[in-house]
């Protein structure tokens, strides 16, 4: 009897999953243990695992969406048949949440040569035909040097391009790119939709003289570098706003089934930006860290949201929200709620301001804060204070370090 290949569920948030890519080949064996799919989910992916050895028949192509525990291939067992009709999948049944073992970053090694046989896989084999790419010469990126899509994109965009006798036919505006709208584009596009639909949200910026904060960053920055540990300005407002939230509850909330929630604890969500899109890893219990402990976290989470390795528990729990775009020049800006909480912390560049002692001007260091709420949840005045809070602890940071 055929073992059926389910859709995992990673977490009890999870609704659905995409089969980004197979590592194993259709008609090919697989032994128990070894990897067998690449699956990718709203928040996090994951490489899952061959239950049982033997041939493996997919049922669903790569790219496909399924609900968790839905049927996406079967394994047969050594000597069973394989039919030409593959069985109908059994109704779908409930799966236990796997937690742990997220997808591995992909280590860089070279595939296997020589009279070995090339790893590949099946979409990487097909578009290498495609393209005309000799798997022999592609460094392989994927799981155990496995040959990826990408690593064939990438070999075909290194070639030279092939020479023409004739000027190619002119296509108004270009060839287009594209890309189904699925996993973590989908979700942050339902997400950010449903969050402008259903609150009422509104922003208001303030301004932080950072002349202090400029002061211990470095003085930090010198004093842990043998640690390694290097304190980003993005560190230094995560830390104050957790100890804002602490002394301001009413934005340490959400709105939930008709109800205002204030949470206890202060867990804050970092926007991390990806190639592929926005996740917001989740420093817990934020609002009794001291800032090394908040650098410290937040690196951490930042190197493994950039290597694919979150953990489930990674993304979940946040109460707050803070994003930064100040890294690339930007002044101020307008964020996004991550629903259902009722605040999020955008995070400007330090610039050059003006402050006059007496009358003579003084150039100082400044940034800007932009804070979105949800007007559902609190009023403009709490946000306002909770806001200020903020400059207070940016304004004296030396009560950031306990």
């Amino acid at each position: 009897m055929a073992t059926e290949i389910h859709l995992v569920k990673v977490g009890m948030t999870m609704h659905e999953g995409t089969v980004d890519e197979w590592y194993v080949g259709d008609g090919e064996r697989v032994q128990s243990g070894a990897l067998l799919y690449r699956l990718e989910t709203e928040k996090v992916n994951l490489d899952v695992d061959a239950e049982t050895s033997g041939t493996v028949k997919h049922l669903v192509a790569e790219g496909t969406t399924l609900e968790p525990g839905e049927v996406v291939g079967f394994i047969f067992a050594d000597g069973e048949a394989v039919p030409d009709q593959l069985p109908t999948p059994q109704p779908k049944r409930d799966l236990p949440v796997r937690t742990q073992e997220p997808a591995k970053p992909p280590p860089v090694a070279a595939p296997v040569r020589g009279n070995k046989r090339i790893m590949a896989s099946p979409v990487a084999r097909k578009l290498a035909a495609e393209l005309n790419v000799d798997l022999a010469a592609v460094a392989g990126t994927g799981p155990r040097g496995r040959i990826t899509k990408e690593d064939v994109e990438n070999a075909a965009q290194a070639a030279p391009p092939p020479r023409q006798e004739t000027a190619p036919k002119e296509v108004p505006g270009g060839t287009p790119n594209v890309a189904p709208l699925r996993g973590m584009r989908k979700t942050i596009a339902e997400r950010m939709h449903a969050s402008l639909r259903e609150s009422a949200q509104l922003t208001m910026d303030m301004e932080v003289d950072m002349d202090a904060a400029v002061k211990l960053r470095r003085d930090l920055n010198a004093e842990w570098e043998s640690d390694g540990l290097r304190v980003t300005y993005t560190d230094l407002v995560l830390a104050a706003a957790g100890k804002a939230l602490r002394k301001h509850p009413a934005m340490n909330a959400a709105l939930i089934d008709n109800a205002i929630v204030r949470y206890e604890q202060v867990h804050i969500g970092l926007a991390v930006a990806l190639a592929e899109g926005l996740i917001v890893p989740v420093i817990k219990d934020a609002g009794g860290k001291a800032l090394k402990e908040i650098a410290l976290a937040s690196a951490a989470l930042a190197e493994r949201a950039r290597q694919g390795s979150l953990t489930v528990d990674d993304v979940e729990g946040g109460t707050f929200t803070v994003t930064s775009l100040g890294m690339y020049g930007v002044d101020g800006f307008t964020p996004i709620l991550n629903p259902p909480q009722a605040g999020i912390l955008g995070v400007g560049r330090i610039y050059d301001g003006v402050r006059w002692d007496g009358q003579t001007p003084v150039k100082t260091a400044r940034m800007r804060l932009s804070l979105t709420w949800d007007h559902r949840v609190l009023d403009g005045a709490p946000a306002a204070q909770f806001l200020a809070a903020v400059r207070t602890y940016l304004e004296a940071p030396s009560r950031l370090l306990v």
